[in-house]
């Protein structure tokens, strides 16, 4: 049975560019182990707000912080790829800096979860534990 043919030239309906994104964000889950991490705090993350029922605006807060994670992951991943395509296995002080900045931005992005993530979840569970209802 003969291979499909590559497909060299631009998408010619959206279904293709859904098709192929679809397969990008598969492949960065495949063979990016931050993704899955990142996936999976994801995951505890949506499974806390929902035990905690906490409001539209704060699921919204999340979502946004989640989907900036993984935006930053994602051109993370794509940037270290053609770095490594250009330095071809050399080292090269240049290449470490851009991979280290990329890393950098997503370390950004984490801690702007974070601080979304506290936003929302310590006043409930500051209530949970009995703490004061000083908090807004």
């Amino acid at each position: 049975m003969a291979s499909p043919a590559k497909q060299t030239s631009k998408n010619r309906h959206f279904g293709q560019s859904f098709r192929h994104a679809l397969a990008g964000l598969v492949t960065v889950f495949r063979h990016e182990g931050n993704f899955r991490r990142e996936s999976l705090a994801a995951l505890l993350v949506f499974l806390a707000a929902a035990v905690l029922r906490v409001n539209r605006f704060s699921w919204l807060l999340l979502i946004l912080a989640v989907l900036l994670v993984f935006l930053c992951e994602l051109w993370n991943t794509i940037i270290e790829a053609l770095v490594d395509i250009e330095v071809e296995g050399r080292y090269d002080v240049r290449a470490k800096r851009i991979k280290d900045m990329s890393a950098g931005a997503v370390l950004v992005a984490a801690l702007i979860a974070v601080v979304c993530g506290v936003y929302v979840f310590f006043p409930p569970l500051w209530h949970l534990i009995g703490g004061n209802s000083w908090m807004i």
